[in-house]
């Protein structure tokens, strides 16, 4: 193993570490304090002016092609979709829980993948898709004993939303890089974050509920979601990808659901069966096995932001 591997797994490992505590920290203000549309609001408002900063400090161009802004505006769309859905599945239904069926979008992204660009479905992806399906229904609480109260099973569908917004929002930029180089990094997600900010604005207004954050606490965990996750923890991952084997991105990546479930358990003391454990290792296996269906694209190792 080289140099340049070992940077990569290094910055893999320190970007899951950082992305997983995006669940805690929207856990720690959505429960009473702010809405989880307002949350996903300031986390990539505050998140696109640090990555505009960032890309402004490394001499990076601020401004990116006419042609690839409608792409960028259409991911935000999509990507708001997936903090929608993915905020309010982390408070029904836990950090853990949500984090987990939120990376199904292995799946979403596969068969989109497979409608657009032609990509080839293979029986191994079949086989840890319905793999899938099985530790999703043993990890949702079915043959356990859980009460399935209104506000836990949409936390279970909103987290099986999140995949296919974020699959949407994946395949959106794959699709724009498709038609032309698309800009460097730190300045595409720093536009991708504005437009989702933009989006959840109006989501929020629509909702009628107070955008502001109502404390420095609040305003403390925003600050610490955006600079952690949204900026840092993306950039680690980002360059990550590029430098190590698909098999052993993928595995590493892993770490970001498991660590996320870990810090539900400690900090919220979430708690699962022994069913939902073996669910949870099950789907955790097949999005393994799914996120390896082409070596060569990198697009389903993204992880749930």
């Amino acid at each position: 193993m080289n140099i340049k591997s070992n940077r990569g797994i290094i910055q893999l490992i320190f970007g899951a570490a950082c992305i997983s505590f995006s669940p805690i920290l929207v856990k720690l203000i959505g429960v009473s304090l702010m809405s989880p549309t307002a949350i996903g609001f300031w986390r990539c408002l505050l998140g696109a002016l640090i990555l505009f900063s960032w890309a402004a400090i490394s001499k990076k161009s601020l401004m990116i092609e006419p042609s690839i802004m409608r792409w960028t505006a259409l991911a935000g769309f999509f990507f708001s979709f997936d903090l929608f859905f993915w905020h309010r599945s982390i408070i029904y239904a836990g950090a853990g829980l949500s984090t987990i069926l939120g990376n199904t979008q292995v799946f979403a992204s596969a068969i989109l993948g497979y409608f657009i660009f032609k990509d080839r479905l293979t029986v191994k992806f079949f086989f840890a898709a319905i793999s899938a399906m099985v530790g999703v229904v043993l990890l949702a609480g079915i043959g356990s004993d859980i009460e399935f109260s209104d506000l836990y099973l949409r936390g279970i569908i909103y987290g099986l939303l999140t995949g296919l917004s974020y699959a949407a929002y994946l395949v959106t930029v794959k699709y724009a890089g498709h038609k032309q180089k698309l800009p460097d990094f730190v300045t595409l997600m720093a536009w991708i974050s504005l437009y989702t900010a933009l989006f959840m604005g109006v989501m929020s207004a629509i909702e009628g509920q107070d955008i502001l954050p109502p404390d420095l606490y609040s305003w403390a965990v925003l600050v610490v979601l955006a600079l952690l996750v949204q900026s840092i923890g993306w950039r680690a991952i980002s360059e990550g990808l590029s430098k190590i084997e698909a098999y052993r991105a993928g595995l590493i990546l892993l770490l970001q659901p498991i660590l996320a479930t870990v810090w539900g358990i400690i900090i919220f003391s979430e708690s699962f069966t022994i069913m939902q454990l073996l669910g949870a290792g099950i789907t955790l296996g097949a999005i393994y096995v799914g996120s390896l269906k082409s070596s060569s694209d990198h697009l389903n190792k993204k992880v749930q932001l």
